[in-house]
């Protein structure tokens, strides 16, 4: 690959989308003091402007509560508690750690509920029942955006984005209903947002797969509700099947019995082996994550987006969930192919989409079980104790690189980006391959430019940012004390290198090299 840069190469804005928010977990961390101390990280280091998360009326967080939830009493019913104290706890650690909220407007309360009981099989037991009335979930609605602006002021909540639901598309493990259904929950819940303060933004279907999308466009149009912004989420492949772009939005095949018996884990002496191994051991060998990549589709966003893109018209495009797997135990997550998966998609998408969310910032996540080990496969860019995964370490070398990038052609296999700084030129080189398959990429890079005083490479790969490698050089801890992590983020830090280089005719020449699913950072001072 050759990269040729002179004086007059046109420059273009770079957006990075990636930084419009972030996902993180259950709406009860945000008031964890571990979760606000890395959010701060993230704020500081990766200069990620929002965060969002499920749940916000989850019952955990206490919003509602009947007298008959305490003790069983005559007219109990009759006696509701309505307090949002613990709402605006979380909010106040978010604004704290330097960020903002993008605000998922879920699940239902117990007490709004058509039906008042937990579904799916998550760790938290969300309540994904349409509402037993319709007008009670607007009064409701109406009562939390008041609050939200008497605590925090009209101009700072008009700054926030309000998305209604998450994955209503997805039958009981997120919503219980349709459609339809939930295209009237939505023109209900905007247009009780909107009667408070008509500037606050709100949108959805926040779907998964990019379902529902033209749909939705088209009932908002027809019926005239307020729709400010177009949310959607999109995974390269699930372990199970993969998940398939059949044109109108992508489609979840799963079958767990036969994935269970075409990898042969159905067997007795395998489930047991397995239980005596670790709950982790089973679930991987269940989900069948350890060929996850295998699943993949290295382009699924990018098409995706372009697609989605010409849906929506003029409404701004927001991908509020996405990543490489849509797993939390993938070993994969936890590795090099991840970074370079999210720079592959940032890299070629950046003017397709409006703002993106990766989900999620760390692995301080539940959904199905909080795994004891610290290196599990999460989907975060941090681990737990907040190790920095690989792929935090590519965003903030995307970053560091400023806004300005030259408009050059895009590689077959490496993903390369060059940005102009005032005395500086960044250059991110990727290389995306789920096969892992030996075999180097040369790079040939030609700037036209002042002498410089300095060009250095930092590396992300299996040798270098590698904080898993040095977690497993010292036995595995599941709860890393704190001398460990010391030394697993000294050593897995990104380091600075001397690369060499020639300067002639007022060009400065670079010669280097890229494996699979490596990174690297050259950064060319004068």
């Amino acid at each position: 690959m050759k990269i040729v840069i002179d004086k007059n190469t046109p420059t273009k804005e770079f957006r990075h989308h990636w930084k419009f928010c972030v996902g993180s977990a259950h709406a009860t961390y945000a008031l964890r003091r571990d979760y606000t101390v890395q959010l701060a990280k993230v704020r500081e280091e990766l200069g990620i402007e929002r965060v969002r998360f499920h749940g916000i009326f989850g019952d955990d967080m206490h919003t509602l509560t009947r007298a008959t939830d305490i003790l069983p009493m005559p007219f109990g019913r009759s006696y509701v508690e309505r307090t949002f104290r613990q709402c605006a706890a979380a909010y106040d650690n978010i604004l704290s750690a330097g960020m903002k909220p993008f605000v998922e407007l879920s699940f239902m309360p117990k007490q709004l509920a058509m039906f008042g009981f937990a579904k799916g099989f998550f760790f938290y037991k969300p309540i994904v029942s349409l509402p037993r009335c319709m007008k009670k979930w607007q009064e409701y609605i109406g009562e939390f955006v008041r609050f939200l602006i008497d605590r925090y002021g009209k101009e700072e909540v008009e700054n926030w984005f309000f998305e209604v639901w998450n994955e209503p598309d997805l039958p009981v493990i997120f919503f219980d209903g349709t459609q339809k259904d939930y295209f009237k929950l939505y023109a209900a819940t905007a247009r009780a947002i909107k009667a408070v303060d008509n500037k606050i933004r709100v949108g959805g279907p926040a779907t998964s797969g990019n379902k529902w999308v033209e749909e939705f466009v088209a009932y908002c149009s027809a019926e005239g509700v307020p729709v400010d912004f177009i949310s959607t989420h999109q995974y390269a492949g699930d372990p199970l099947g993969g998940v398939e772009d059949d044109g109108k939005g992508a489609s979840l095949k799963i079958d767990m019995l036969a994935a269970l018996r075409g990898k042969g884990t159905l067997d007795r002496s395998s489930i047991l082996g397995l239980y005596r191994s670790s709950i982790l051991g089973l679930y991987r060998a269940f989900m069948g994550v350890g060929d996850a990549p295998k699943t993949l589709r290295r382009d699924t966003f990018t098409d995706s987006a372009q697609r989605v893109k010409k849906l929506v018209g003029e409404l701004p495009l927001y991908y509020t969930e996405w990543n490489m797997c849509a797993n939390f135990s993938a070993p994969c997550n936890d590795t090099s192919m991840q970074a370079a998966y999210d720079l592959h998609v940032i890299l070629n998408s950046d003017d397709s989409i409006d703002g993106s969310s990766i989900w999620c910032f760390s692995d301080l996540f539940e959904e199905f079980h909080q795994f004891p080990e610290e290196f599990h496969g999460g989907f975060g860019l941090m681990t737990q104790s907040g190790i920095k995964k690989p792929a935090y370490h590519a965003l903030r070398f995307l970053n560091e690189a400023g806004d300005t990038a030259y408009e050059i052609p895009h590689g077959d296999s490496v993903d390369a980006a060059v940005f102009k700084k005032e005395n500086e030129t960044h250059i991110i080189l990727s290389m995306l391959d789920f096969d892992a398959k030996d075999g180097r990429e040369q790079i040939n890079i030609s700037l036209e430019s002042d002498k410089p005083s300095a060009v250095t490479v930092s590396k992300i790969d299996a040798d270098h940012a590698n904080p898993l490698r040095v977690w497993e050089r010292m036995g595995r801890p599941q709860v890393p004390n704190r001398s460990q992590l010391s030394e697993i983020e000294e050593e897995s830090a990104p380091r600075e290198e001397a690369l060499p280089f020639e300067y002639r005719d007022g060009r400065i020449l670079l010669n280097t090299d890229i494996g699979a699913n490596e990174i690297r950072q050259i950064i060319i001072r004068r």
